[in-house]
């Protein structure tokens, strides 16, 4: 499954609070950094792109394997084995370049959280008060998210044995932790900064209301070809219609009535009738209708020709 790193310049959580206030978190939080801060942001801007790419051409691979697996879904035994034989080994080569992707965006959210951290502490030195404990609450649950990611880590399984899945697992769930690290120092910059202070309160929609509307009448039509008071065998069918693909059969009032075709408009059924007439079915062909799946007595009740 795709995963793509998202660093808290990118959050959802945060983009979608935001989105109604034209506030580019990326842009705010530049300009709070010194030119040293800025440069680093850059490098790990640079570092979580090399992520992206490695991660890109692992989901592109997985592709691959996919496909194998749904063909040898559809092969005996032995043919499938191969494909899904084919399909784990490709598995197991995505895993290795996700580790190699996870590997960069460990990186950069190291290079990330020294910025804002460091950054951060400053900036709350001069937070109005009644800011601060809502930030300063972000802050310590982003340390406590980033501890666990390098805890996460340490435990990482190594030796011959290992498989690389058994590490991205690991360092899939490091990457995690690493992320909401970075979403609480965000929501940290948010609450300093006021970005939510900003935010307007949507203005109430008149509610116009509408009568209920009543659903429209279905209206199908069919060409009847035969009807008996016994049910009529296929055999004798095929003598009166050739082909008995698309048949329809049903009881009416005591009466087996069967019929072909399934039209929107009268002219199309008219026009299968004609058709049928043609190929040598001169008696009991006719134009039915139907009105919300029941058969309609009198067709002049749904249609008029004009």
């Amino acid at each position: 499954m795709k995963r793509i790193f998202t660093t808290a310049i990118f959050s959802l959580i945060i983009m979608a609070t935001l989105a109604q206030q034209q506030v580019d978190p990326a842009e705010e939080i530049k300009k709070q950094l010194n030119s040293d801060e800025l440069a680093q942001y850059e490098a790990a801007e640079a570092l979580k792109t090399k992520g992206d790419n490695l991660m890109q051409q692992a989901v592109n691979k997985q592709n691959q394997s996919d496909k194998l697996k749904t063909q040898a879904a559809k092969l005996k035994k032995g043919k499938a084995k191969k494909l899904n034989k084919q399909a784990d080994a490709i598995d197991e080569a995505v895993a290795t370049q996700k580790n190699s992707a996870y590997a960069q965006y460990e990186k950069a959210a190291k290079e990330f959280y020294a910025v804002y951290t460091q950054n951060l502490e400053t900036l709350i030195e001069d937070a109005p008060a009644n800011k601060k404990p809502k930030a300063e609450s972000h802050i310590a649950e982003a340390a406590t998210y980033f501890a666990n990611a390098e805890d996460k880590l340490k435990h990482t399984p190594a030796g011959k044995k290992v498989t690389p899945l058994q590490i991205m697992k690991v360092k899939e769930a490091a990457d995690k932790s690493f992320n909401d690290a970075l979403d609480n120092c965000v929501q940290a910059y948010a609450e300093i900064l006021g970005w939510y202070d900003k935010k307007e309160e949507p203005k109430p929609q008149p509610v116009v209301e509408q009568a209920p509307q009543k659903p429209a009448d279905k209206i199908v039509y069919k060409v009847q070809i035969a009807a008996d008071d016994k049910p009529l065998t296929i055999e004798y069918l095929r003598k009166i219609y050739p082909s008995t693909e698309g048949l329809n059969n049903e009881l009416v009032d005591g009466i087996y009535r069967y019929s072909v075709g399934f039209f929107d408009t009268y002219e199309e059924a008219d026009k299968a009738r004609k058709e049928i007439i043609a190929k040598g079915v001169t008696t009991g062909v006719f134009v039915v209708a139907y009105k919300n799946g029941k058969r309609v007595s009198d067709i002049t009740e749904v249609y008029t020709a004009e």
